[in-house]
């Protein structure tokens, strides 16, 4: 990692807010890395271990990604270190801290689902009750501030008819009553791969995967690269794990997945043979001994649905010198590129054009760090130069 990229980390944020609940041990922070144009967006996560250094690396992430996917302001997060019991307890905790920072989400700071929160489960709904027309409405109202109120209006209103658009283009996943919200970051990881293999004269096709994570956003990204033709050898999650290596067919996975046979988890994990890696779990899951293995099992590409997947620098400079690493802010930018397409103004509230914006989003991306160098290694480093001379302009 170069200097000018670990000047950048080590920058203390513009703004920190601690929040400590008054009814149980939860501890929040939200980290505004920066104001960029008077706005600043990032989603809000739960989880027992969450700490201040992880949310302000979360909201560096977040101002990088928002330089790849748009739209063009800081980097924010929200994180709340809490156990919760069940659905209520969770909830009960998130609208307290909503209420503790509603300012924020008034004027400048926009939000959005992560670990253990669903934006549309839980964040949407809480905010909205709150008075906060949309999660995204403070980055409008400090991105357009100089807009008419009514014109501000009209954009949030085409973000929450935009974002809870129903897919239509996929009959599988209509029959399940999937949002646009719930298949775009796992959309956008299938097609960093998709445009990967394409700027290098691959092809998908035949392909095989090991997938960590099922969830909102591992899920949808192994769906779609099944019906690409890839073969999808492994799944692990929290506690259990199938393997197949002639191929898991995802469909009746996802159909029967409570009913499933799994196997549960052990300690030393083997891996299928495989060509592709996606860690969508949690952050720093990734250490030297897991990357070892991944590379023995055949693993040349990673495209990081989970936001900092690697337990450290030393192990993120390791895998990306050694394979090809699509990183965070570009692989898992999905959502974010969906807020920034619904946020144009006088946007079309069209399913196809925002999957193909987000096609043109990683395809532009890629090309242009692939064909710098001619060279498919420390993608990482190269993505994060482009993008801090933009931030630095």
């Amino acid at each position: 990692m170069n200097k000018d990229i670990q000047e950048f980390l080590k920058k203390k944020p513009e703004l920190v807010v601690e929040w400590q609940d008054n009814y149980t041990d939860a501890t929040g922070w939200l980290v505004i890395n920066s104001l960029r144009n008077g706005a600043t967006g990032g989603g809000t996560r739960m989880r027992s271990g969450c700490n201040l250094p992880e949310v302000v690396e979360l909201a560096k992430t977040m101002e990088i990604k928002f330089v790849v996917s748009g739209p063009d302001i800081g980097g924010a997060k929200s994180g709340i270190r809490y156990d919760f019991k069940d659905e209520k307890d969770k909830l009960d905790i998130l609208k307290r801290w909503f209420k503790y920072n509603l300012k924020h989400y008034k004027t400048h700071y926009g939000t959005g689902g992560d670990q253990n929160l669903d934006f549309g489960r839980h964040v949407f709904p809480l905010l909205s009750e709150l008075g906060i027309k949309h999660p995204q409405e403070g980055i409008v109202r400090g991105l357009y501030k100089d807009l008419s109120l009514a014109s501000q209006d009209k954009i949030i209103s085409n973000l929450v008819k935009g974002v809870s658009l129903p897919v239509r283009f996929d009959k599988f996943l209509e029959s399940l009553n999937f949002k646009l919200s719930d298949i775009s970051t796992g959309y956008g990881v299938y097609e960093s791969l998709n445009n990967f293999f394409k700027l290098t004269d691959q092809d998908l096709k035949g392909k095989r995967v090991i997938l960590e994570g099922f969830g909102n956003v591992g899920m949808p990204s192994v769906y779609f690269l099944y019906k690409s033709g890839a073969r999808i050898v492994g799944i692990y999650d929290k506690d259990w794990n199938v393997v197949d290596e002639n191929g898991i067919g995802i469909i009746d996975f996802i159909k029967n997945k409570n009913t499933f046979t799994k196997e549960k988890q052990v300690k030393e994990i083997e891996y299928p043979e495989a060509d592709i890696f996606i860690p969508a779990a949690t952050s720093h899951t990734v250490d030297k001994i897991k990357l070892d293995k991944l590379k023995e099992a055949g693993v040349s590409v990673f495209s990081c649905g989970a936001n900092n997947p690697f337990v450290n620098t030393e192990v993120d400079d390791l895998a990306n010198s050694s394979i090809s690493v699509l990183p965070d802010f570009l692989a898992n930018c999905g959502t974010a590129r969906l807020f920034s397409h619904f946020m144009k103004p006088d946007v079309l509230l069209s399913e196809v054009d925002f999957l193909k914006d987000l096609e043109d989003c990683m395809y532009v991306n890629l090309k242009e760090v692939i064909k710098l160098e001619n060279n498919i290694f420390n993608l990482t480093d190269k993505m994060y130069k482009l993008v801090l001379n933009k931030i630095n302009d």
